[in-house]
């Protein structure tokens, strides 16, 4: 995994008044790691992953996400502590959004509406990546099926009222949203259960924090 660790904050992407933190868990087939990434005021999560809306207009990596008050979880049970990194996209699994106790804003329903939307059913799937396995809702117009949603241009897809699975010592968490790298995907299914568990823990951030 191609990680950049620095030991100051980035000061230039915190003092712009165009841009908002968003507290995430960057999951990676080598290390999870906590912290804040940055979006436009008007973007989503997912925009800024995809570089649809952001393009050059903000000061954002276009190949790596930028992470700040990142702590790195490692399978050694390691942890580590910086004040900046950058992740590179091709080697995310999966990016899941914390709310920190404000109202979730949905990144299908509630995006800003430009032109005329056909309405969307949510379909229930299961992803399945390198260690993990994802449940939740992605959302199709009339005429879509599950192909047809995945195999699409965007490197990363939505996913909702996520229960993601650590496949290793089967440790869960959930996520209200979840961008899933397509390119990571071994297979996905429809799923006819997509957010129940016995095991699901209340905190994401903590259980999926470490690797070991």
């Amino acid at each position: 995994m191609a990680l950049q660790i620095s030991p100051r904050p980035n000061d230039v992407l915190e003092s712009n008044a165009g841009l908002k933190q968003v507290k995430v868990l960057v999951c990676t087939e080598t290390c999870t790691l906590n912290g804040y990434t940055f979006c436009g005021n008007h973007q989503r999560l997912l925009d800024t992953l995809n570089q649809s809306a952001v393009a050059n207009s903000m000061p954002l990596g276009k190949d790596f996400l930028p992470l700040t008050q990142v702590e790195v979880s490692l399978p050694t049970g390691e942890n580590k502590c910086a004040a900046d990194a950058s992740v590179r996209k091709s080697s995310i699994l999966f990016v899941g959004e914390k709310s920190e106790g404000q109202p979730a804003i949905s990144q299908i329903k509630d995006r800003p509406i430009i032109f005329p939307m056909r309405p969307k059913t949510p379909v229930a799937v299961e992803i399945h990546l390198p260690l993990y396995i994802l449940r939740g809702q992605i959302y199709a117009e009339a005429w879509q099926q599950i192909l047809d949603i995945v195999d699409r241009a965007d490197k990363f897809i939505a996913l909702t009222n996520v229960s993601v699975y650590r496949t290793l010592d089967k440790a869960a968490s959930t996520f209200d949203f979840v961008a899933v790298n397509r390119d990571k995907i071994i297979y996905v299914s429809e799923s006819a259960n997509s957010t129940e568990s016995h095991f699901l823990a209340k905190d994401p951030m903590v259980t999926l924090g470490n690797l070991s």
